[in-house]
């Protein structure tokens, strides 16, 4: 648990200064060595385009490309699920699964990419996200990772995708550095920062969830933000949460 709470501070202060696709990738390179595994992944997508920062092998990623498996990828599809981070074995997964994604997922064993751990993000408008970690190996260690450090992994993906939206689609954009939010703006998006849903943050703060919806849009309005995951980017980025 001390390794994983290492690596999740270490990986927060990073991705917080990253500005390229190349310092994001080595940010989550990084966090997956730090944390025992083999590879990261971040997807994001849903209307036809596709985001892709991952530290896989190039052959597989350029494959995952072309054959555009993210329309059939088995744990894309659980990851459109919204819910907490869940394990995945690519050799258990097969059995149960239609031939092409059997094929799938054959192809993801023969680059060794065997089992792991991702988190679900909800990216709006339509779209979703995924973190992943990824390793070469189903391990005991990794499985007592993933068991007992949810809740930072769940942490580090809304985080990683938070940032990688606010910085790669809208570079050094600091424009509105006077924004005043409100105290109930603030706590909201730093509830949302820290990975809470609506109606916990409304269970946290005794008020419902309708009222943490109407702070927290006013706080994304007031921001210029697009999205949630990009209002809550822009106000760590300006400091502006509690």
């Amino acid at each position: 648990m001390k390794k994983a709470k290492r690596a999740f501070h270490e990986f927060i202060d990073a991705v917080y200064i990253a500005n390229t696709r190349e310092e994001f990738q080595r940010v989550g390179e990084r966090a997956a060595c730090a944390l025992g595994f083999e590879w990261f992944a971040y997807f994001e997508g849903g209307n036809g385009d596709l985001t892709l920062v991952t530290s896989y092998p190039k052959n597989w990623v350029d494959r995952y490309y072309d054959e555009q498996y993210q329309n059939i990828d088995p744990v894309l599809r659980q990851a459109r699920i919204i819910g907490p981070a869940f394990p995945w074995d690519a050799s258990d997964m097969a059995a149960t699964r239609s031939m092409k994604e059997r094929h799938f997922l054959d192809e993801a064993l023969s680059f060794n990419i065997r089992a792991g751990v991702t988190v679900p993000i909800a990216a709006g408008y339509g779209r979703f996200g995924a973190f992943t970690f990824a390793a070469d190996d189903h391990s005991p260690a990794l499985d007592r990772l993933t068991e007992n450090s949810k809740d930072l992994l769940q942490m580090m993906g809304v985080s990683y995708h938070a940032h990688v939206k606010a910085r790669m689609s809208d570079p050094l954009e600091l424009d509105g550095d006077n924004v005043v939010l409100t105290f109930r703006e603030r706590q909201c998006l730093g509830w949302a920062s820290l990975g809470k849903t609506m109606q916990e943050m409304a269970t946290i703060l005794r008020v419902t969830p309708r009222v943490v919806k109407f702070h927290l849009d006013n706080g994304r309005r007031k921001l210029g933000a697009s999205t949630l995951p990009h209002a809550v980017a822009l106000a760590l980025r300006r400091e502006l949460l509690p």
